[in-house]
């Protein structure tokens, strides 16, 4: 049986590739309301126009029926959101109603808008938030144009041809006794489990096995168990999860490697990133393009037969090479070969289109990158216990700013001054006024704290807010930035900040920092699902730090990760959807299904449009008078698009696994989402040798 490098398959916290949880049938639109003298108003699905915050702005076509006379109009809206992308459904409350037009019947305008403020003002309603994206795209929102000073340095490459295995270390090796067995040391600085003895062979544990080498940074190859004290600090670390144990399964419990295959493995202290391919390098020609694509390897390794140059893409950034060894320099994004744009959606490297300035993929993840995960918490919701090493707090200068932080505690510990201290977990804020609490849900976060620069470990902190307070409840959410996804200057999403950051660590304790580099680290992109992250088998290992925590069974999906499940059913409002949250119709309000015939849209000029069964457009001109759209007007593209967001995204069924099937698919249970990495396993967590920042 042959080795094949592959990448593990989305299965996100533990669900499959397009398992968004909404209600059985979603978001119902139009919906109707019986309000003032015998009339019906109908409002038809609200389209997203800007988001600031958790304030959208969004309009909506509506109907006004009476007797038997009707009229069309538009509604534009103003209103509060809570963002459950887990359960693809954002949840509008406190709508406001800003401006209502009704071109043939101007006169009822006043009172129109005092109808939908009343039918709308107490009651919560739902868009999918597939969609929310689609229309702040296609509205060129002002999401799109905050970018990070991030940092592009190269990192080192390794090409193998052969089954691999790439362990990181965070730096030096730091060699600490072992519990139990003080002879017995091991690296304490990674996340993966390399114990020595004094005159004795190094020993790695992986792929549930021992390995063994004369030098703890040369060679290892699969040798004999150590002494049975060698097990025991083995089986201890494994069980308080302070190493990763390297199991090399897939996500239904299969091994990586079939029986028999050892992979060689490489050991790094700095950045370094792993390609490699399933024997000689084997490529296939990309449709319409001069590009190449190396189609037996899990990376996303092209060569452009105009200039005979490679390019990897890795942790969203381009490199490029004359071979497929050696140094690789940085691409920014205007000196990619303009092929990559044309790479066609059903090729399978379309993925990789998340990657490509200027393509719809790409911006749509960064408008995605930008809205944000919400939820109310209460606020009595307590920290989860801070431990810090040697019960004492390190405070280091945060460069920049006034602020100071605890480099060695579990959870991001800031100081602002001697009587105000702020700590972020899981998404949310707490204060205090002394180091060791006690701590209470912070209700604003000083200016301050979101001066830390990207050059600071601490920076992905800044991507946590709070939105607004209530009596009993803070409304609180957090972007992908958290995760470590960031928007950088050619206006892609990339991972990390490219910054090789200090850690701490002491003979007992490891808090990494997160890094950029070692974990294969790419973005995929599917349509109805948006954009995804994910790791290529060589980086077996999961990554340090980042928002979330741990390392482990679950499989994050950066754009989708909903880290207040965390803090349980109990203590946190998330949405809709069984998580504490129950959206109630207010009222006499009614639900339909929208179909084709009768979708109906509107435009920031307040002009009304529907669908007719015929898959052509009409524009409203007056009771019961409808125009048709020219086919040869622009118009009519925009309409389609509109459409497409409404139905084809908002009707998706995300309970059921549509996955592209892609032509290198290598088993029969797995599928490659590449994009420089592609599969989707436990990141924006990572093994602390004494406790998880989150």
């Amino acid at each position: 049986m042959s080795w094949r490098p592959f990448v593990i398959i989305i299965s996100i916290f533990g669900i499959s590739l397009s398992a968004f949880s909404v209600t059985p049938e979603g978001p119902r639109w139009p919906q109707t309301y019986d309000v003032s003298s015998g009339r019906k108003l109908t409002v038809f699905q609200p389209q997203g126009e800007s988001l600031k915050d958790n304030i959208l702005k969004v309009r909506s076509a509506i109907r006004i029926q009476e007797g038997k006379s009707e009229s069309f109009g538009s509604a534009a809206m103003q209103t509060q959101v809570l963002v459950s992308k887990d359960q693809n459904l954002v949840t509008l409350s406190n709508v406001k109603v800003t401006e209502i037009k009704i071109p043939t019947k101007e006169s009822l305008e006043p009172d129109v808008k005092k109808d939908l403020e009343k039918a709308l003002g107490k009651t919560s309603v739902e868009i999918p938030y597939q969609t929310l994206i689609k229309n702040l795209e296609m509205n060129d929102s002002d999401l799109k144009k905050t970018s990070v000073a991030i940092q592009n340095t190269p990192p080192k490459f390794i090409f193998a041809s052969k089954p691999s295995l790439l362990i990181m270390v965070d730096g030096a090796p730091k060699w600490v006794p072992s519990d139990g067995a003080k002879e017995v040391e091991r690296i304490i600085n990674t996340s993966a489990l390399i114990l020595h003895e004094k005159d004795k062979p190094y020993y790695l544990w992986a792929l549930g096995k021992w390995f063994t080498s004369n030098q703890e940074l040369g060679q290892y190859t699969p040798g004999k168990s150590p002494s049975s004290k060698y097990v025991m600090i083995k089986d201890k670390l494994v069980k308080d999860k302070k190493v990763d144990p390297l199991a090399g399964k897939t996500s239904d419990g299969k091994n990586i490697y079939p029986s028999g295959v050892n992979p060689q493995i490489y050991i790094a202290t700095a950045p370094t990133e792993l390609l490699q391919s399933n024997g000689d390098p084997q490529y296939q020609p990309i449709q319409g393009t001069s590009l190449l694509y190396m189609s037996n390897s899990s990376n996303s390794i092209f060569l452009d037969t105009k200039t005979n140059q490679y390019y990897v893409l890795v942790s969203g950034r381009w490199f490029k090479n004359a071979g497929l060894s050696g140094s690789w320099s940085y691409v920014p994004g205007k000196d990619l070969p303009g092929d990559f744009k044309k790479i066609p959606i059903s090729s399978p490297v379309a993925e990789v289109l998340v990657s490509v300035p200027g393509t719809a993929q790409s911006k749509e993840a960064v408008i995605a990158s930008q809205i944000p995960q919400t939820a109310k918490v209460a606020r009595d919701l307590k920290p989860e216990k801070i431990v810090c090493d040697k019960n004492t707090y390190e405070w280091t200068p945060i460069n920049e700013t006034s602020l100071n932080y605890a480099r060695n505690c579990n959870t991001p510990l800031i100081e602002v001054n001697d009587k105000m201290f702020y700590l972020v977990q899981n998404g949310v804020w707490f204060s205090s006024s002394a180091p060791g609490g006690p701590w209470s849900v912070a209700v604003a976060v000083p200016a301050e704290i979101y001066k830390i620069p990207a050059s600071s470990p601490l920076y992905y902190v800044t991507y946590v807010h709070i939105y607004s307070v209530a009596n009993d409840s803070v409304t609180v959410g957090y972007t992908p930035g958290y995760n470590g996804t960031f928007v950088s200057s050619d206006g892609t999403i990339v991972y990390g900040t490219g910054y090789n950051y200090n850690s701490y660590y002491s003979d007992t304790t490891w808090y990494p920092s997160s890094p950029t580099y070692g974990f294969g680290v790419g973005y995929g992109w599917y349509y109805g699902s948006g954009f995804f992250m994910g790791y290529a088998m060589g980086s077996m290992m999961y990554p340090w730090g980042w928002g979330s925590c741990c390392w482990g069974g679950n499989y994050v999906n950066v754009n989708v990760t909903n880290v207040y499940h965390n803090w349980g059913k109990t203590s946190v409002v998330t949405g809709p959807a069984g998580r504490g949250f129950r959206v109630n119709t207010v009222g006499q309000a009614k639900f339909a299904r929208g179909i084709d015939s009768d979708m109906v849209y509107t435009r920031k000029d307040g002009e009304v449009y529907r669908r007719t069964g015929k898959n052509d457009w009409q524009k409203y001109d007056g009771p019961g008078t409808w125009s048709d759209v020219s086919k040869n007007s622009n118009l009519r593209g925009e309409l389609d698009n509109q459409h497409a967001a409404n139905r084809d995204l908002g009707a998706h069924d995300f309970n059921r696994s549509e996955a592209q099937h892609i032509d290198r698919q290598p088993s029969q249970h797995q599928e490659i989402l590449r994009g420089g990495g592609g599969g989707f396993r436990g990141g924006g967590g990572g093994v602390r040798g004494g406790g998880f920042r989150r």
